[in-house]
């Protein structure tokens, strides 16, 4: 059985790496192809890419039979040209025009849109990014321009647009500021993102509208238009290191954090993408991509050291007590759960077996349920007038466990303190204050103290009335 769950968490392991490594997006370079593109606008020919909008996107591959779609003379005029930075092709999308005829408009720019492989997590960090190069036609019409991105969407994205508008939505990476001018080499736009969870969508096109999108024209005539090649989109999750890793009784294990063409600082001072540890603590790397930083946190425990489960102990009835298995594996508890953690409420002996990478490890407590009451009493009426019966204001506490009092005040009815005591000292007021016997009357009294339970102490507050009769 051990050898099974041993087996099991092996390839959990080998799993969860697998999918670290995984590029979410479906089809990047866009060469799984379900046909040659034959004529424009087939883009959803890279299934499961589409267009997100009423522009018609083109696909460009070398399987095609006509000589305007097939690569790396693809593109609108004779003098395109693009060699595929991966494959046998890319897509093709239109990211500026000018043209403000509302007949037949598509926008300003054409988007093309694919469904993750995976949803994004909420609060784990990705690297993004994504290839473009403008088409070159230096004897015509087009132009260069700056902005191009990628946005994420929690549905599928789909908007009617109108001359010269953009999709309304804010891309998490973005080319902006500077045009593209390289149509030899391929740019690369990309970025970090942390996710708000649930992305599901990847939408890359322009962003922003006529207006704002800067622009450099060869030989303008109108409309100006300008088109980019895209190719190779990733986004990929940044989690190389496991939430917890065991030193089985202090042995070696290395950290391995090796994400892409990244460079790298660990905590400890290391720039080596792997890094090999020796002792227990947090450890966290650093991994530059760009300008972008992306971090990741391991905490390491050596299973000698393991001290987490608490001690035999007291609880209060009605006040359930969470016990946490304090090492990772297959956990079976003596009330039969199989949960990392149990809530109990019942006196009597628990124990949890851990099965791990380093072995079984067994952790016991005995718990015991008390009713846990402390109740204080004050006597709402004294007389101290010296005849020896009930002279004196005394403060009794009926408590299961430790207190300790922290004051005890004493106030006329114009609020003027008439009595105190320091922390610890025992409560026994004589009616007096200054030594001057205080006339009949009201006075509202107010007690601090700490209940300690299991070593820990609990603030309390009581305040009540008490009268004087003489």
């Amino acid at each position: 059985m051990k050898r099974l769950v041993l087996l099991v968490l092996v390839l959990f392991v080998l799993l969860a790496q697998i999918v670290f490594c995984q590029n979410l997006v479906p089809n990047p370079g866009f060469d799984d192809l379900v046909d040659c593109p034959f004529a424009l606008g087939q883009v959803s020919f890279a299934a499961p890419w589409v267009s997100a909008t009423n522009g018609s996107p083109d696909l460009y591959n070398e399987c095609s039979s006509d000589e305007q779609l097939k690569v790396p003379n693809a593109g609108h005029w004779v003098d395109s040209y693009q060699v595929p930075r991966s494959g046998s092709g890319y897509a093709y999308v239109m990211s500026y025009n000018n043209n403000n005829s509302a007949s037949g408009s598509v926008g300003n720019s054409e988007y093309i849109e694919a469904p993750l492989k995976a949803p994004m997590q909420k609060g784990e960090s990705y690297y993004l990014e994504f290839y473009v190069s403008p088409d070159y036609t230096p004897t015509h019409k087009w132009g260069y321009t700056d902005a191009i991105g990628m946005a994420l969407s929690d549905t599928f994205y789909y908007k009617e647009l109108k001359a010269m508008e953009a999709l309304q939505l804010n891309p998490v990476i973005e080319n902006s500021g500077t045009v593209i001018t390289d149509t030899l080499n391929w740019t690369k736009v990309s970025g970090c993102y942390t996710a708000k969870g649930e992305e599901k969508f990847v939408i890359i096109g322009n962003f922003r509208n006529t207006d704002e999108t800067l622009v450099e024209f060869v030989n303008p005539t109108f409309p100006f238009v300008n088109y980019f090649y895209i190719e190779d989109v990733l986004i990929m999750p940044f989690d190389p290191l496991p939430d917890t890793l065991l030193l089985c009784d202090g042995m070696f294990e290395e950290l391995n954090a090796g994400f892409l063409d990244a460079t790298y600082l660990w905590s400890t001072g290391n720039t080596d993408s792997v890094i090999t540890i020796s002792q227990s603590g947090l450890y966290t790397v650093e991994a530059f991509m760009g300008n972008c930083v992306l971090r990741d946190t391991v905490v390491v425990l050596d299973t000698r050291d393991v001290e987490s489960f608490p001690s035999d102990t007291l609880i209060c009835r009605g006040e359930p007590l969470r016990l946490l298995a304090p090492l990772p594996g297959e956990y079976q508890w003596s009330e039969g759960s199989q949960d990392g953690e149990i809530s109990v409420s019942s006196s009597g002996d628990y124990f949890v077996s851990v099965i791990n990478e380093c072995g079984e490890f067994i952790f016991s407590i005995e718990v015991d349920v008390k009713e846990c009451a402390c109740n204080i009493y004050v006597p709402n009426v004294f007389s101290p007038n010296g005849d020896g019966i009930n002279d004196l204001l005394e403060v009794y506490v009926g408590c299961d466990f430790n207190y300790q009092v922290i004051r005890f005040e004493l106030f006329n009815r114009w609020g003027g303190q008439v009595y105190s005591i320091p922390k610890g000292k025992e409560i026994k007021w004589d009616g007096t204050a200054h030594n001057v016997a205080l006339p009949e009357g009201v006075y509202v009294w107010y007690l601090e103290y700490d209940v300690i339970r299991n070593g820990i102490p609990e603030r309390k507050l009581e305040m009540g009335s008490v009268t004087i009769l003489r």
